[in-house]
């Protein structure tokens, strides 16, 4: 294993994380499908790390910037405030009026799915750059999270969007819920739990 030193995010790495998701997505079939490409993916990510996930949630990152996560507490509302006008501009901007209506479509179906699970931690994202998949630094990011959630007793949720990935989140305790399609047309998406420990 190859695993980089982990730090918590900053308040104000959203810059940094937008990125790292970005980049770890990149290939991301859901992700390509909601965002008309690439294009609105670091601009999107970027907003919703600056109003949401470091504001009312957390995330690590690894020491070279190359790998990181973004989480939300159990209780902490899935919403961007101002940043509504910011991210929706974005999407427009970079991936057109179908990516803005796929996205917010996408986005009400997570938001439905979480509130019908007790309360949970939320993984929103785990990217780690391409030419460091495979290398254990995902499953490093994970551990340092939960922690955390062990150490609060209190069960994890996550939408995963590539099929590849069920056995690495099936190695940290979470089993699938169901196969879900989120809106019409969208890649399928496989909705995982962790139970409490």
């Amino acid at each position: 294993m190859n695993a980089k030193p982990i730090r918590p995010l900053a308040a104000g790495e959203h810059e940094l994380i937008g990125r790292i998701v970005a980049t770890g997505f990149a290939d991301d079939a859901v992700n390509l499908w909601a965002f008309g490409g690439t294009g609105a993916m670091k601009p999107a990510f970027t907003t919703m790390a600056k109003y949401l996930y470091l504001k009312r949630g957390f995330g690590h990152v690894t020491a070279d910037g190359r790998a990181g996560t973004l989480w939300l507490p159990p209780g902490a509302k899935k919403g961007y405030g101002l940043g509504n006008l910011s991210l929706g501009a974005s999407i427009l901007r970079h991936g057109g009026v179908g990516a803005l209506k796929n996205s917010l479509a996408i986005d009400a179906f997570m938001a439905k799915q979480r509130k019908a699970h007790p309360p949970h931690y939320y993984l929103f994202a785990i990217a780690v750059d391409p030419s460091l998949q495979g290398k254990g630094i995902g499953g490093a990011l994970m551990r340092e999270a939960l922690s955390e959630i062990d150490a609060a007793h209190i069960p994890a949720y996550l939408e995963n969007s590539k099929e590849r990935n069920i056995t690495f989140y099936q190695n940290y305790g979470f089993e699938v819920l169901e196969e879900a399609v989120p809106t019409k047309g969208c890649p399928p998406m496989w909705l995982m739990w962790r139970k409490a420990r």
